[in-house]
C-alpha cells in the first residue's frame, strides 16, 4: 500500500506541474495528460487494451489490472452513442496507444456513472476515486479473443504445473505412493472392483467425501460422513448416492478423468489439480482460488 500511495503521490506531483497537460471531453469530463503516445485513436469497434489502477482517496486499491497481469479491453462505441456517453468513454476516444492520463471523481459520481444508483450504504460517500490508465495498444476483438485464448491456456499450464509440485509434494510427505496421469491427477485405488472400467457416456453411481489438501472437508453423499466431518446440512436430505453420466454431467474435469479408472465396487483416493477443478474461481468459504482438492470416491454401479 505504501509503494502505491507514493505512486500517486508522484503523479499528483506531476500534474500540478504540467497543468497545461489538461483535456476535456465534450461532455465536459476533464483528465490530465501524463505521457503522450503516438499513433492513430481506435475507431469505432475497435479496442483499446489499458492498464489501469483505480483507488480512493484513503489510499484503499479498488482495482489493479498490473496486479491481475491482463490488461482490460475497452470497446470504443459507434459515434452515434457519443452524446450519452460517460465522461470515462469520452476519454478512450481521445487516446492513442502509449498515453498515460490521470483523473479524479467523487464516489457519488464514480457509482453514478459506472453502476447507475447510488453509494451504497457500506461504502464512504465522501470518498474521491483516482483513475490511472495507460493505453497498451489498439486491437480488433477478434485479436483481442485470441491473445485472452493465448493468455489464459499459458496460466492455466502455470498454475497446472504448481499444483502438481504441490500434490507430489503432498504425497512424498505422506508416503503415499499414487498413480499418475498426464492431466495431473494423481489418485489411489483403496479397494478393487469388479469388471470393466467405466467408459465415457456411460450412467454411474456413486458415493463421494470432497475436501481440500489442507484436510477442510466440504461436501459428501454420505450423511454419517456430513455429521462427523461437520458438513451436514439438513437442507441436503435425504443424502443419497450420486448419478454422473462420464464427459456429460455437469462436474469438474476431474471427475470425468476419475470415474474411467474405476469400475464397479471400487473404491479411490483422488487429488485433483485446480485446473481440472474450479480454477481461479472462489466458489465457497472451503474452496478459494486455485484450490487443488481431493474425492474419496466409491463406484456403486456402472448402468
Amino acid at each position: 500500500m505504501k509503494s502505491t500511495h507514493l505512486f500517486f503521490a508522484a503523479l499528483v506531483l506531476m500534474t500540478a506541474a504540467c497543468n497545461s497537460a489538461e483535456k476535456e471531453t465534450p461532455n465536459g469530463f476533464k483528465y490530465t495528460v501524463i505521457t503522450k503516445g503516438e499513433g492513430s485513436l481506435a475507431k469505432p469497434g475497435q479496442l483499446l487494451l489499458v492498464d489501469f489502477t483505480f483507488k480512493d482517496s484513503k489510499d484503499s486499491v479498488w482495482n489493479d489490472t498490473y496486479k491481475a497481469g491482463m490488461p482490460a479491453p475497452v470497446m470504443i462505441n459507434d459515434s452515434t452513442q457519443l452524446a450519452t456517453e460517460i465522461g470515462l468513454m469520452q476519454m478512450f476516444r481521445q487516446l492513442a496507444p502509449g498515453d498515460s492520463v490521470l483523473c479524479t471523481m467523487p464516489i457519488k459520481k464514480f457509482f453514478a456513472d459506472m453502476a447507475g444508483g447510488p453509494v451504497p450504504p457500506n461504502v464512504d460517500s465522501t470518498l474521491t476515486m483516482t483513475y490511472y490508465f495507460k493505453v497498451k495498444e489498439i486491437m480488433e476483438v477478434s485479436q483481442y479473443q485470441e491473445m485472452q485464448t493465448k493468455l489464459m491456456v499459458e496460466k492455466e499450464a502455470k498454475q497446472l504445473q504448481l499444483d502438481i509440485a504441490a500434490i507430489d509434494q503432498f504425497l512424498a510427505e505422506k508416503g503415499i505412493a499414487a498413480e499418475k496421469m498426464e492431466s495431473g491427477l494423481r489418485y489411489v485405488i483403496t479397494k478393487p472392483g469388479k469388471g470393466e472400467n467405466a467408459q465415457s457416456g456411460q450412467a454411474t453411481v456413486v458415493n463421494y467425501t470432497g475436501y481440500t489438501l489442507e484436510g477442510k472437508y466440504f461436501d459428501t453423499s454420505v450423511k454419517s460422513i456430513a455429521e462427523e466431518k461437520g458438513v451436514y446440512n439438513p437442507g441436503r436430505e435425504p443424502y443419497t448416492p450420486f448419478d454422473v453420466t462420464i464427459d456429460q454431467s455437469q462436474v469438474i474435469r476431474g471427475w470425468h478423468e476419475a470415474l474411467k479408472v474405476m469400475n464397479k465396487g471400487a473404491k479411490a483416493t483422488f487429488y485433483v489439480p485446480s485446473t481440472l477443478a474450479y480454477g481461479p474461481r472462489k466458489v465457497s468459504p472451503e474452496i478459494g482460488e486455485n484450490q487443488i482438492l481431493v474425492f474419496d470416491i466409491e463406484m456403486l454401479e456402472i448402468k
